[in-house]
């Protein structure tokens, strides 16, 4: 039986959780049954070192809306002669479904991974929904979303929650965390709090400035705590409130801006805890990595309806936008010992190895793809 083709479409491999997902799937992808084709609507590539012979097509799209792609999308996907389609990120959800509509017919499946969409996209997604097979939610809050507010039908819905490596993302070592300590500039005894998230609305790294500033004030911050923010700049504004916040309060010296990060896994040996209290977030990856590297997380209601964290067992968890219930989460983790930060980190790997792994997530997709292309094959009479 020949590999059956799949075709992947995503906006970018720019740094964020649905690009690390696809190259994950893309390791557990069964090679000997499925030949990957990734295509990319613009060539910003983060992950360089991590794509083996793809993208196998690159499409320039420097703005989305220009026509040329979607010509260029069509004659990709005529020449990949693939078997199933698969599309990433609101962009390439859209162009991918116009681009099926003059493209051969095959299984088509699309992958939504934030209910954090702007009115255009949510509109899209009413009307052009029926031209998927399945819509893949990466979260039971994204189901609830097509379902309940954009009208999807139950059955084109089918829920796959993110996973994380586990090998990929260990507990350092003593010997391990001093070097990567070393290596990000923090100085012996402080404490490191990690925000690993790109720059924008939906992360709240404003309401984490503003929160740090009560607590200042309050004389409820250390002078030993530290914040790293760790992301590209997705929303300018963002960027350019979140340092006014910063300049007005004179945190200069607890907030420092990494930008884009390519080697994660040393900078989550290098901190103590992960904040990642954000509007909204699909089982967010960020929260597995950090996890999954044996620390403790701080995590927003609105981002945990998966239970990627037990509250009191693997972190805390707090109501979205609630700044006091976040700087109380903050400071019970300040006051736990190491010894205590520590085993709440290892139970949260041992979460993360039993429910939220990428080798699942790898298994739910190709048996999602024999799925749909039995029943395309059955529709067709070619059984």
């Amino acid at each position: 039986m020949r590999k059956r083709r799949v075709f992947y479409l995503i906006s970018s491999f720019a740094q964020g959780g649905a690009e690390r997902h696809l190259l994950e799937l893309l390791r557990w992808l069964d090679h000997d049954r499925f030949e990957p084709m990734v295509c990319v609507l613009r060539d910003n590539v983060h992950y360089t070192g991590d794509l083996g012979d793809q993208p196998r097509y690159r499409l320039g799209a420097n703005q989305w809306y220009w026509p040329g792609p979607l010509t260029r999308l069509v004659s990709a996907l005529r020449d990949s002669r693939a078997d199933i389609v698969h599309t990433y990120l609101n962009d390439a959800n859209l162009w991918g479904r116009l681009a099926m509509q003059l493209a051969p017919s095959v299984p088509m499946i699309t992958s939504v991974h934030l209910d954090d969409m702007s009115a255009f996209y949510r509109g899209a997604e009413r009307l052009l929904h029926p031209l998927s097979d399945r819509i893949v939610a990466h979260s039971e809050s994204i189901r609830r979303f097509l379902t309940g507010r954009l009208g999807v039908p139950d059955h084109r819905v089918h829920v796959i929650v993110n996973g994380v490596d586990p090998q990929r993302f260990a507990v350092a070592d003593e010997a391990q965390r001093a070097a990567a300590r070393a290596a990000f500039d923090i100085e012996p005894g402080q404490f490191i709090a990690l925000m690993p998230a790109r720059i924008a609305a939906q992360k709240n790294q404003d309401l984490v400035v503003a929160t740090l500033a009560e607590m200042r004030e309050a004389g409820r911050l250390p002078a030993n705590f530290r914040l790293l923010l760790a992301g590209r700049v997705s929303e300018r504004w963002v960027d350019i409130k979140t340092r006014y916040l910063i300049r007005r309060h004179s945190l200069g010296d607890v907030v420092r801006f990494l930008g884009a990060v390519r080697d994660m896994q040393s900078l989550l040996w290098a901190a103590d805890v992960v904040l990642l209290p954000s509007r909204t977030e699909a089982s967010p990856i960020a929260a597995l990595e950090g996890l999954s590297a044996g620390l403790p997380v701080v995590i927003s209601d609105t981002s945990n309806t998966d239970t990627v964290v037990v509250d009191g067992e693997h972190g805390f968890e707090v109501p979205s936008g609630d700044r006091g219930a976040l700087a109380d989460a903050i400071s019970r983790t300040l006051a736990l010992t190491h010894a205590e930060r520590a085993a709440m980190g290892r139970a949260g790997r041992q979460h993360i190895e039993a429910h939220f792994t990428t080798e699942r997530v790898g298994r739910d997709f190709m048996a999602l793809y024999d799925e749909l292309t039995l029943a395309s094959r059955a529709a067709s009479g070619n059984t």
